[in-house]
């Protein structure tokens, strides 16, 4: 049977509401919306920020190694401001999100929710900032039981942020968004 087929019987399955065809029709719609998130996040996250804050941790490492403390900091405060000026060159893309979507074919409702969700990435986009170089900071420092108790603090306060916020205050998505940002800056 080739994909379009089975598409095709799965389609079916979903209007005449078999739960396999509705967990199907769910997922696609879920991941229509979470790809292109998880894609973002990777690509900036991944190769500009985190990739700058790791050479704030080769450069601290190195000073801390050589005894020069003073320069530690002077390192430290130069990453925010490369890292906060890369942020802010990616910001309109977060602005943007919807026109951009729209652009690239999405739907006008998948682009428009897609659109809103990134606005609240702008906060944490920012925070991202503060957050991985300081545990780059504080890596090169040999402190890693710092690092695990701020994250386990902060994991406790968003599980319990994201529970109050989005089932107990059925907020939702922005809920989501705010306890990501609040434990965010808690980890700092």
């Amino acid at each position: 049977m080739s994909n379009i087929e089975e598409t095709l019987i799965i389609k079916s399955e979903a209007e005449d509401g078999s739960l396999k065809g509705r967990v199907w029709m769910e997922s696609k719609k879920i991941w229509k919306i979470a790809f292109p998130a998880i894609l973002a996040r990777m690509a900036l996250f991944g190769v500009i920020l985190l990739g700058m804050s790791s050479a704030t941790e080769t450069l601290c490492g190195q000073a801390f190694g050589a005894g020069q403390y003073h320069m530690m900091g002077i390192y430290l405060q130069r990453s925010w401001i490369v890292s906060t000026s890369a942020a802010t060159i990616f910001v309109p893309v977060f602005i943007f999100a919807t026109q951009i979507f729209k652009l690239l074919g999405e739907e006008d409702d998948i682009a428009t929710e897609a659109g809103i969700i990134s606005l609240w990435f702008i906060p944490v986009l920012y925070s991202t900032v503060f957050s991985s170089t300081m545990q780059m900071f504080l890596q090169s420092q040999l402190k890693n039981f710092v690092i695990i108790w701020l994250t386990v603090a902060t994991f406790a306060i968003h599980v319990l942020l994201s529970w109050i916020l989005v089932y107990l205050l059925n907020y939702g998505i922005p809920g989501a968004m705010v306890a990501e940002e609040f434990t965010q800056r808690k980890e700092n």
